[in-house]
């Protein structure tokens, strides 16, 4: 399961940054993904389909646009792109060692560290107010999730993305 930090409400504290698409805010996703990646060890992935066949698929619906009101007052209200992935490739017995590197990364970056993380849930703010986190799924056997959440934008600049990939590969 993958849970995202939501929220740029007016009672959230952070600012609309108006100049932001729904297609430059997937991409700033996929970068801050794809850097992750490259500081884990080869072999690693993510996909909406995790390693675990026990553990549900992640279907269209793991990239999506949402609200950014808490209430959802306002239906022409800004909006903020969400995606998530499976970990894939963590080998077993490796849940910790992976969810440490991944959170390690993040602090070391200089990321925010959110006061409510822990050793199976960690989430970060980046200084650009993207969200990434990462859970444990508690299985053993390699099952990690991680998600993330762009700055809101407005509305009207939602549906100028291409589809999230369903996997993203280390680069090399």
């Amino acid at each position: 399961m993958v849970v995202l930090l939501t929220g740029c409400g007016k009672h959230k504290g952070a600012q609309m940054d108006s100049p932001l698409t729904e297609a430059a805010a997937r991409e700033q996703i996929n970068t801050y993904l794809l850097d992750t990646l490259e500081a884990l060890p080869p072999g690693v992935g993510l996909s909406r389909t995790p390693d675990n066949p026990n553990l549900g698929t992640l279907g269209t619906g793991a990239a999506n646009t949402v609200p950014c009101e808490d209430d959802n007052s306002n239906p022409d209200g800004p909006v903020q792109a969400q995606t998530s992935y499976w970990v894939v490739g963590v080998p077993r017995g490796q849940n910790d060692h992976y969810f440490q590197l991944i959170r390690d990364y993040w602090t070391g970056r200089g990321f925010h560290l959110h006061p409510g993380s822990d050793s199976r849930w960690a989430a970060v703010m980046t200084p650009d107010q993207y969200r990434l986190n990462v859970q444990d799924a508690g299985k053993g056997d390699g099952s990690l999730s991680i998600g993330a959440g762009s700055p809101c934008f407005p509305k009207a600049a939602k549906g100028t993305a291409t589809p999230q990939p369903p996997e993203l590969t280390r680069p090399s």
